[in-house]
């Protein structure tokens, strides 16, 4: 890769890392539209400029390849300037959830030890209480309207690459995930990792042509996958701060969207809105992921988008699993294909097992999925135990996720971790379970997930008083979560019991909760 200014000329080589995509497309189409946000277009040629000042900023503070950068805001066209910079001098781009309270960022913060982080204006509140804890942030750059911020420290370097070698198989990003004890784990992926992803532009439908509306949260693996697959195939990319149905559309109509991705949550309020008010003949394919479509929402996305529809499924280690064609979405099929996550993405082999074995079954039995990827996560970030616990020595790894096989498609059919999913975010009920267990009235707590119109999950809670906290209220519990976690891990319902069914070692019998709470759950895994 060349250190002059301007981008080069002639034909660069394949895409071989998250660095070489802006100098690919700044070569061969460098005054095309790269990304857009909020009425603002920055080209190839801005954004591999940008990029490189990126880079040449963070090598300017004497930290080698391997340091972490974290990034802590919506979706914005500086997420990407920074994580294309940080692939430049390989550097380790750690995307946050701007969603968690204080607390938890302190944890993740403290965990990854960023020397540089990059805040949007916004959330520079939430950083407040937590600011004077940070110990190996050496820099804070804030990105919005401040004068004094982003733009101004991009003026100070060149638009030069560092002289710094940088493998694919680097650690190139950090998404953080939840345990079921609640301790936050990272995921982190290599350069190659993430290079495999660009792959699904075929599964996607997506070429330099298209124009891709990215919405979901580029903290999660479903929105960084979708718009890397654009950005990758030299694609618009429309940056959404976030998935407010009717910006959405307005959007759409605008930039002449062809392609986006969502979750099933979304698409519900999206054909809520009334339609037909906005010129969508430009979509052309609508990707979801976090579960299977209801057959009946696909009836009324059908009939209101008049598009094709695609399901993605993975998991934040794995990125992307399997994918249901659009050719399979056929309303008339239920209980057949439409109710599967689809097959295999390229590359992808699929095990289901024994959960206890880890043998194989048979077709058609209910098993443990196992999944080998080339998007894979190497690993958990220093948490060798926890990475031997989900990776095989064959390089499978283990979802958690309970399902069979049935002439090459995957059926899901529950989720061995208790995994809560609550509009496309996940929940895990050890890490609601820890926070509440700290409250003083609180004996005993477990947390569960039920049906929500709205969310497709939200949290439950069923607790049990201490004897001296007999009056404790929902409202109390409620108010009490909201303190130290996203708003989406709180309940939304909580329950008094006198105690918790347990076995005979202690463990809370969840799926006696369930029958209680939900009759027509069959409590399966």
């Amino acid at each position: 890769m060349t250190a002059a200014d301007e981008p080069l000329e002639g034909n660069p080589e394949p895409l071989s890392s998250l660095a070489t995509i802006p100098w690919s497309w700044a070569a061969r189409t460098p005054d095309a539209p790269c990304l857009t946000y909020d009425g603002t277009t920055r080209s190839w040629r801005e954004v591999y400029d940008r990029s490189r000042r990126v880079a040449q900023g963070l090598a300017a503070s004497g930290r080698g390849p391997g340091e972490r950068v974290l990034y802590l805001g919506r979706n914005r066209p500086e997420f990407f300037e920074i994580l294309f910079g940080a692939s430049l001098t390989g550097w380790v781009t750690v995307a946050v959830n701007w969603r968690l309270a204080p607390p938890e960022l302190l944890f993740v913060i403290g965990n990854a030890r960023p020397k540089v982080l990059f805040v949007t204006r916004e959330f520079l509140e939430k950083l407040s209480p937590v600011r004077d804890k940070l110990t190996t942030v050496e820099s804070v750059v804030v990105i919005g309207d401040d004068a004094d911020g982003y733009e101004k420290w991009l003026t100070c370097w060149p638009a030069r690459v560092p002289p710094v070698v940088t493998r694919d198989t680097d650690p190139a990003f950090m998404m953080y995930t939840s345990g079921t004890t609640g301790v936050p784990k990272a995921a982190l992926f290599t350069g190659r990792a993430l290079q495999a992803t660009f792959g699904a532009a075929d599964v996607l439908g997506v070429t330099r042509n298209s124009v891709v509306l990215a919405a979901l949260p580029l903290f999660h693996a479903a929105g960084l996958n979708s718009a890397l697959v654009a950005l990758a195939a030299g694609a618009h990319c429309v940056l959404a701060a976030d998935a407010k149905p009717r910006s959405m559309l307005e959007l759409a109509q605008r930039h002449r969207v062809t392609t986006t991705m969502v979750v099933p949550a979304v698409l519900k309020a999206l054909v809520a809105e009334d339609v037909d008010r906005y010129d969508l003949s430009s979509v052309d394919t609508i990707g979801y992921a976090g579960s299977p479509i209801d057959p009946e929402l696909l009836r009324s996305c059908l009939r209101r988008f008049g598009c094709r529809f695609l399901q993605l499924y993975g998991m934040t280690e794995t990125i992307g699993i399997t994918a249901l064609a659009p050719e399979d979405h056929v309303v008339e099929d239920e209980g057949g294909k439409l109710s599967s996550a689809g097959r295999p993405l390229p590359g992808v082999t699929l095990r289901v097992v024994d959960p206890v074995s880890g043998e194989e079954v048979a077709e058609g039995v209910v098993g443990e999925v196992w999944a080998r990827t080339p998007t894979a996560m190497s690993e958990y970030w220093e948490a060798p135990q926890e990475t031997a616990g989900v990776r095989t020595e064959d390089g499978f790894v283990r979802t958690g996720d309970a399902g069979f096989l049935r002439d090459g498609y995957l059926y899901l059919r529950d989720r061995l971790k208790d995994v809560i999913i609550s509009g496309g975010e996940n929940v895990y009920p050890g890490e609601v379970e820890h926070i509440l267990f700290a409250h003083p009235g609180v004996a005993d707590v477990a947390v569960i997930g039920t049906p929500s119109d709205e969310w497709g999950e939200t949290v439950r809670a069923i607790v049990v008083r201490t004897e001296s906290s007999a009056s404790l209220t929902e409202g109390e519990v409620i108010s009490y979560a909201k303190e130290f976690l996203a708003g989406y891990k709180c309940p939304t319902a909580v329950d008094f019991v006198s105690e918790l069914p347990r076995n005979a070692s202690g463990k809370v019998l969840k799926t006696s909760l369930r029958r209680r709470y939900l009759p027509d759950t069959t409590g399966s895994f």
